[in-house]
């Protein structure tokens, strides 16, 4: 373990051992409820971690992140990850430092646990890692919000999340759990992940090649096992659903079961449905199967 690791199960709240803490992880009182956090070479407990506050990445979100699975303690399409924060860097002509350090020490402390993993690098080379727990319901109600949403950055993974969180407080406001964007008549994606719509058996998600969405890794990872077919989609694909699911890097498929349309038009959906439910078990069984060597 290194010495960023071994610092923070050194301190006296902790357990001496991340394999076998003092509390389970889903404990109020477990250190790791709130999760950790690698900042300047140290791993801390997330509520201690700083950024300072004349950093850009803080006041105009001039920064760019990933967020990657954690299952038992180890990574999953890691390198995919890397290579699109990569590609968001370079699209806001920003440097990503090494961030194996980050990652391993993050990853060591953490133990065999499942979670979240989050790495952010600002304009002023600040560099920060996040892994926390993670937990969703057993299905989702989404509401479609018609906005615009390109830019001339639609595509790149910023920490400018403004928007995505404006659209998620209006699906709230619609007694939805997460919203469903539709922009020009054409369904996008949802603030932090994607949509897939089953028709006939078939599986397909909005195509980042033609929209201005996220290039999904999970997606693509779907795609390794299961046929994804690359679409333009609109609301007249999604009200002929057969099932929708949503898919991202830390809920990797989650069945819609309600989707708001506009004010009381509401599409009804069983989930799981059975296209659902089969491409879960795959997709879980082929995740587990190639899960990223711990470090």
């Amino acid at each position: 373990m290194s010495p960023a690791a071994v610092g923070l199960w050194q301190d006296e709240r902790m357990s001496p051992s991340p394999r076998h803490p003092t509390h389970p992880v889903g404990s109020d009182r477990s250190p790791l409820a709130a999760g950790i956090a690698w900042a300047d070479g140290r791993v801390v407990p997330a509520g201690e971690a700083t950024v300072p506050l004349v950093d850009d990445g803080v006041l105009r979100g001039d920064a760019v992140f990933e967020a990657v699975l954690v299952r038992g303690g180890r990574t999953h399409e890691l390198a995919a990850h890397l290579a699109r924060l990569d590609r968001s860097a370079a699209a806001l002509d920003l440097r990503v430092p090494d961030v194996r350090d980050v990652v391993t020490d993050l990853l060591l402390a953490w133990g065999e646990r499942d979670g979240a993993l989050k790495i952010l690098v600002t304009r002023q080379g600040t560099l920060r890692g996040l892994l926390t727990p993670v937990s969703w319901p057993e299905s989702l109600s989404l509401a479609v919000i018609d906005t615009p949403w390109r830019t001339p950055i639609s595509g790149v993974k910023t920490l400018s999340y403004a928007a995505n969180q404006w659209v998620h407080r209006e699906a709230v406001g619609r007694h939805a759990d997460d919203a469903l964007i539709l922009d020009d008549g054409r369904l996008l994606e949802l603030p932090t992940g994607s949509v897939c719509l089953v028709h006939d058996g078939r599986v397909s998600s909005p195509d980042p090649a033609r929209l201005p969405i996220l290039d999904s890794v999970t997606v693509r990872s779907l795609a390794k096992v299961v046929h994804v077919e690359r679409t333009v989609p609109d609301l007249a694909d999604l009200r002929s659903a057969d099932e929708v699911f949503v898919v991202s890097a830390t809920r990797p498929v989650l069945g819609v079961h309600a989707v708001v349309v506009d004010g009381d038009d509401q599409i009804e959906l069983a989930t799981p449905g059975p296209v659902t439910a089969e491409v879960r078990t795959t997709f879980d069984a082929h995740i587990d199967a190639t899960l990223d060597p711990l470090p």
